[in-house]
């Protein structure tokens, strides 16, 4: 099977992809709250091919199966990957390398920079940190005004 081509993927993410933090309710955090960074994929399962394509070139990363059938909707397949080492030493090289140019641009800095501000200094340990983070994510994705 030919390799996937690097600059497919980054098209690929600009349409189908999202960089996220997480923040949520944990009951055996110091904090009460766990902090994540994630990456995802989300496609109709008989697309799971390109998503195992996605994965085996970056290297890590897992691919689950959803099922929507109280929606009516046909299963879907999600590419995530979350493991901060991963984040750090695969996915965020490979957009350095080739770099996003849509929307979804913006979004990747600001991911990066939670990992460089908090993640990588530990502080998402700290209330301090939880709230930088939610500074963050208040910019990211579908909360950015329109053309920012």
């Amino acid at each position: 099977m030919e390799k996937i081509n690097p600059w497919y993927i980054g098209g690929f993410v600009e349409g189908e992809g999202s960089f996220g933090i997480i923040i949520s309710k944990h009951k055996t955090k110091k904090l009460g709250l766990d902090a994540r960074l994630s990456f995802e994929i989300e496609l109709r399962g008989d697309d799971r091919r390109i998503l195992e394509e996605i994965r085996s070139y970056l290297g890590c990363g897992n691919i689950y199966e959803l099922k929507y059938d109280r929606y009516g909707w046909m299963p879907h397949a999600k590419y995530s990957i979350r493991r901060l080492s991963d984040i750090r030493d695969k996915l965020v090289p490979f957009f350095k390398k080739y770099p996003l140019r849509g929307k979804k641009k913006k979004d990747f800095a600001l991911f990066c920079k939670a990992l460089e501000e908090v993640f990588e200094k530990k502080r998402h340990l700290t209330l301090e940190g939880i709230e930088r983070l939610r500074e963050i994510r208040r910019f990211m994705n579908k909360r950015r005004p329109f053309g920012k």
